[in-house]
């Protein structure tokens, strides 16, 4: 147990280190030798528990979905829309400087990939649950419609520098998948834009 958790502890250790040189240089700048330095390890430890820095860039990107995977199966429904887009923020929220770090290295971390596709691949199988859309074609294009919408927001939110408040951004994603634009402007106005 004990070796265990000393296992745990060194890859963590080796984990923050990353992120904290990724907040300060490219990935492509980041060497063995830097993260060893801050982990404060010898190389033999970091090639005992990985052989690449590509390897913990990959165990930290697995692990974001893993937690992502959390939020969206908390015993909740996906279709509790709010519920849902506010775990993941609070996910977000807490996890800031990391998320922030793997951008740099990955700026399409939200908008494109595994958390987009395992997000929409759960909002399908939702919405066919519950039978709310019958045809493959209309569930797909819903779900990468609101799950695309959702993590856009994300991605602009630390394209620009996290300033805005999160809560109030998850505030307008709950109310623009739930209810559109009537959440924002008057059936008389909506009538006018369809008009024209």
């Amino acid at each position: 147990m004990e070796s265990d958790l000393r296992v745990i502890k060194t890859r963590r250790g080796i984990q923050s280190a990353l992120i904290s040189l990724l907040s300060e240089k490219q990935l492509s700048r980041v060497t063995v030798s830097e993260i060893c330095v801050r982990a404060q390890i010898n190389r033999k430890t970091f090639y005992r528990h990985y052989r690449t820095i590509g390897d913990v860039i990959s165990e930290l990107e697995a692990e974001i979905l893993d937690e992502f995977s959390d939020a969206l199966q908390k015993g909740k429904s996906i279709l509790d829309v709010g519920a849902v887009i506010r775990d993941i923020s609070a996910l977000i929220g807490q996890r800031r400087g990391y998320f922030k770090s793997l951008m740099k290295h990955n700026p399409d971390l939200f908008t494109k990939g595994k958390i987009k596709a395992i997000m929409c691949r759960m909002v399908s199988v939702s919405l066919k649950n519950v039978g709310a859309l019958e045809d493959e074609a209309t569930v797909r294009a819903a779900a990468e419609f609101s799950v695309s919408g959702v993590l856009a927001l994300y991605a602009s939110w630390f394209d620009g520098g996290c300033t805005e408040d999160l809560d109030f951004l998850t505030d307008v994603a709950v109310k623009m998948i739930t209810n559109g634009l009537t959440s924002f402007v008057s059936e008389e106005k909506l009538s006018e834009m369809r008009l024209k």
